[in-house]
């Protein structure tokens, strides 16, 4: 369903909207439209053919159940000459009853009128920002979301090569990044240091023992460590690391609102019922108090 600015709506979009609300709000009780536009006729009694807007047929015990509705999208309100019109077609059609939407009401004989011969009366209208009767923002959902996670991680505290001992938090992080360090041996070997980091890294996983320190030593690499994005190096005495395997707690709770907004308006005069019709197309049927 195409959702358009009210200035932009058209008599043929309003008895589409019409139709559409309609068999939505059916469906559920086996009302299906049999027909709408300009195209849909009926032929009474009187061999005269009659078009109506829009045609509902629900299953009856021992034949269809028909029921016409009239769209009317004026800029005036609707009198009681097209109650008769619609109550003529009825009664030559054998069509069991009527309904009028209207885009601007109804006069007061109207009203008096549609009563007398039970044909319901309907305000279809676009939603009115200044309307403070209606909320045009309309939830659609509430979403829940509650996640449990925790996170085993290792700790690096310090690097010790000998020469220099790395204890800042920062600067340990960046030794895990490939090629972010370089040992340079003297053979003419180049090896990436964060292969010990994660030598280590899978130590104490291996060990599963929470927050305690653990020292290793690697076997000896002389050389130097070369940071890559300054060109820093250390003398390479030896490779120790130390720290610990901890557990964070990384569960989170969330919550969401699917929000819409109201496009139309549909009031039931004589049932006391309105609906709501969003801009996605969802429905809302609320009693009057």
């Amino acid at each position: 369903m195409e959702n358009k600015d009210s200035a932009e709506l058209t008599w043929q979009e309003y008895e589409g909207l019409t139709k559409y609300i309609y068999e939505m709000l059916g469906s559920k009780y086996g009302i299906k439209v049999k027909g709408y536009g300009k195209d849909c006729k009926v032929t009474g009694k009187s061999t005269v053919k009659h078009q109506v807007d829009v045609l509902t047929e629900q299953l009856g015990q021992d034949k269809p159940i028909l029921c016409a509705i009239e769209c009317k999208f004026l800029k005036s309100k609707v009198t009681k000459d097209t109650v008769m019109k619609l109550h003529s077609i009825m009664t030559d059609c054998d069509i069991a009853s009527g309904i009028i939407v209207s885009k601007m009401g109804f006069t007061r004989n109207t009203l008096t009128y549609a009563e007398h011969l039970d044909i319901k009366l309907v305000e279809h209208r676009e939603f009115d920002d200044d309307n403070n009767q209606d909320a045009k923002d309309v939830t659609l959902a509430n979403i829940f979301i509650h996640s449990n996670i925790l996170i085993k991680r290792p700790v690096i505290v310090s690097i010790d090569l000998g020469s220099v001992q790395i204890t800042e938090e920062r600067e340990i992080m960046a030794m895990h990044i490939q090629n972010y360090a370089m040992i340079h041996t003297p053979e003419g070997l180049t090896i990436p240091f964060n292969k010990y980091l994660r030598e280590f890294c899978e130590q104490l996983h291996k060990n599963k023992i929470f927050l305690k320190t653990t020292n290793v030593n690697y076997q000896p690499v002389h050389g130097k460590l070369v940071r890559m994005h300054d060109s820093q190096q250390y003398e390479i005495e030896k490779i120790s690391f130390s720290g610990f395997l901890c557990e964070i707690d990384a569960s989170s709770k969330r919550s969401f609102q699917l929000v819409d907004q109201v496009w139309m308006i549909m009031k039931e005069i004589f049932e006391k019922t309105s609906y709501k019709l969003t801009k996605s197309g969802i429905i809302f049927i609320e009693e009057e108090k």
